[in-house]
């Protein structure tokens, strides 16, 4: 059974490539975790990442820097929930449940895996663990759930603009507050690619699932 107007899909035309989305950015986070596990100096990605930063300019560099509210939890917390509001009043279950289920998530993982990794940045204390950032998680959690709201609201059906649409919304919420987390020196850009994996591998791994739990449901009692 397809799902009905009043329950639509949640990934739509993503349905597809997602399991391969979130294939690769395991695949990427569980290399960045291993290559930098323990580690407390900035790798050569960081050290050129650093240098497009400082080139900016004072003012671009703070604008990046403020940017970094985005990421932070009360901000994630606040677009979570207006945006589970908005899903519901649009009659969109499927999304309104990603919206917190999602970023809840993604805060968690960045939270409790930061310490197994035990890379830092500055004091190797519990403030210093770096990998993987949690601020550009939090953004990108916040950005994905967006880009699906756009991709089931907009007319596109096809696979190639969808997932463009995607990525576009993902890559400007956590390279904004990505680049924003180094231009601050509190993480390097490894560890920003880090958060940036978790939240699409947790958003839209949650998002499958409550497609396919949400399709079970709606499938008829089988006649006895």
């Amino acid at each position: 059974m397809r799902p009905t107007p009043d329950d639509p899909s949640l990934l739509g035309p993503l349905r597809r490539p997602a399991p391969l989305i979130v294939a690769a950015a395991v695949a990427v986070f569980a290399v960045l975790a291993w290559a930098y596990r323990g580690d407390a100096a900035a790798g050569r990605i960081d050290r050129d990442a650093d240098a497009v930063v400082d080139a900016l300019g004072h003012r671009s560099g703070s604008l990046l820097a403020d940017a970094v509210t985005f990421g932070s939890p009360p901000t994630v917390v606040l677009f979570a929930l207006l945006l589970a509001g908005l899903a519901l009043y649009l009659r969109r279950r499927r999304l309104a449940v990603l919206a917190v289920v999602g970023p809840g998530l993604t805060g968690i993982a960045t939270t409790v895996l930061k310490p197994v990794v035990g890379r830092t940045i500055g004091t190797a204390t519990a403030d210093g663990y770096a990998f993987p950032s949690g601020h550009t998680g939090g953004a990108v959690s916040i950005g994905l759930v967006v880009a699906l709201l756009l991709v089931g609201l907009l007319p596109v059906a096809r696979t190639g603009p969808a997932v463009a649409t995607l990525a576009a919304t993902a890559l400007l919420a956590g390279g904004t507050v990505g680049a924003g987390m180094v231009r601050l020196g509190a993480h390097y850009a490894t560890d920003t690619v880090g958060g940036f994996c978790a939240a699409v591998a947790l958003g839209l791994g949650a998002a499958l699932v409550i497609d396919r739990v949400a399709d079970r449901r709606a499938r008829p009692a089988p006649v006895t």
